[in-house]
């Protein structure tokens, strides 16, 4: 009203209606309750800063209202990111699966190695290990990339522990139900001469969608598309999914591969002093992506060296699966090549572990997916738009 008494317009007429208790959120609780809150810490604690910074002592926010709007943000940002992609796929002839709908020819077509055969042979030459080997590093199935001309894409899963449904008071657990369960997170981080992008859903398919489109978004379908990993089935989903395009290169990531060489040697071997000395020897093999002498190596210890057969043929049995995601590393190092999905687990670390993977917590599924929603939203300098007007640029950030 005005000052005569008159009532000039109601403020119904320009925010949407609530319902019971619920309270309007603006552009400044979200930055302080989200950005400054949620992502880096509890509810409860983000409860508390709230009411600090709002001066309410008694009848403020209470830490379930700030998890239920940080549910809220995050189920919109994934409904939100889910219509884009799929109206970006179908702009641009894909299925809803990510599946062309149409011939592709020569768009994807490969690009050219980063150094030449010459190059490369005068790298290999210096190197100090056997000659008989050298032709084999330079026969590795795995292309050296121009980075200029690539994409690289680090891909990590991640598990926080899961919340029980229900649980009565008192009740124990059975032997089933003890064993943990974990709600699973995809992060993706796309990365482009220093730009990058962080992508997070529920699980790999929802989250190799999303990278299709933001590829295609961002004219990016035309490079060289490096995937990082840490294993086969990540490697099988990517291969699976891109079958169509031409120019995919995966890469395992070198501190995986030893780690799961220290790992089942530790089992198959008598004692650590053997798995070292072992290892002294396979690691040198795999570094120079020399699978097959790795192999033969592994298959000429004597048997009273081993102490489990089964874990030695498990070894041997992940190296012939991995073949064609094992490059020769010292070579990529060498050429200022990327040997690592590092980035990937950074940006987990980041998006979900640092916030969820704390003593005593637990997460459903939609509420682990949501934060980890908000806090990418975060790392991608995004809140500001997405908060003034529920848009996500989807574009590579430096």
């Amino acid at each position: 009203m005005n000052f005569y008494g008159e009532v000039l317009y109601n403020t119904r007429e320009f925010f949407p209606p609530l319902q019971g208790e619920e309270k309007y959120r603006t552009e400044g609780f979200k930055e302080i309750a989200l950005i400054h809150g949620t992502t880096e810490g509890s509810f409860r604690k983000t409860s508390v800063l709230l009411n600090r910074v709002r001066h309410q002592k008694e009848g403020g926010t209470p830490s379930r209202t700030v998890r239920d709007n940080t549910e809220y943000e995050g189920r919109n940002i994934q409904n939100y990111l889910e219509e884009k992609t799929l109206r970006i796929l179908e702009e641009n002839g894909f299925s809803q699966e990510g599946e062309s709908l149409e011939v592709i020819t020569g768009t994807f077509c490969s690009a050219p190695p980063i150094v030449s055969d010459e190059g490369l042979q005068e790298r290999v030459r210096t190197y100090d290990i056997e000659d008989q080997w050298k032709p084999e590093i330079l026969a590795n199935p795995v292309p050296y990339e121009d980075v200029k001309k690539s994409v690289n894409i680090s891909i990590d899963e991640v598990g926080a522990k899961k919340q029980k449904e229900t649980r009565e008071k008192g009740a124990q657990d059975s032997p089933e139900e003890e064993k943990r369960k974990y709600v699973q997170n995809t992060v993706i981080h796309v990365e482009k001469e220093g730009a990058s992008y962080i992508l997070n859903g529920s699980s790999v398919f929802c989250v190799l969608r999303q990278l299709l489109a933001f590829l295609l978004c961002n004219h990016l379908l035309t490079n060289t598309l490096m995937f990082f990993v840490d294993g086969h089935s990540l490697y099988s989903s990517v291969i699976t999914f891109f079958s169509w395009h031409k120019n995919v290169r995966v890469i395992l990531d070198w501190y995986h591969l030893k780690k799961k060489c220290k790992e089942l040697l530790s089992m198959a071997l008598k004692g650590k002093d053997i798995r070292n000395s072992v290892l002294e020897k396979l690691l040198p093999l795999l570094w120079h992506g020399l699978v097959d002498q790795a192999i033969n190596y592994l298959n000429s210890l004597s048997e009273s060296q081993i102490k489990n057969e089964k874990e030695r043929s498990h070894l041997i049995g992940y190296l012939e699966k991995n073949r064609p995601i094992i490059p020769a590393y010292a070579v990529r190092r060498e050429l200022g090549l990327r040997n690592s999905s590092n980035r990937g687990e950074k940006a987990n670390d980041l998006i979900v572990a640092d916030r969820q993977k704390h003593n005593g917590m637990s997460w459903s599924n939609s509420g682990s997916v949501a934060l980890a929603s908000v806090t990418a939203l975060k790392k991608n300098k995004e809140y500001k738009t997405w908060f003034q007007k529920e848009e996500l640029e989807f574009k590579l950030v430096s």
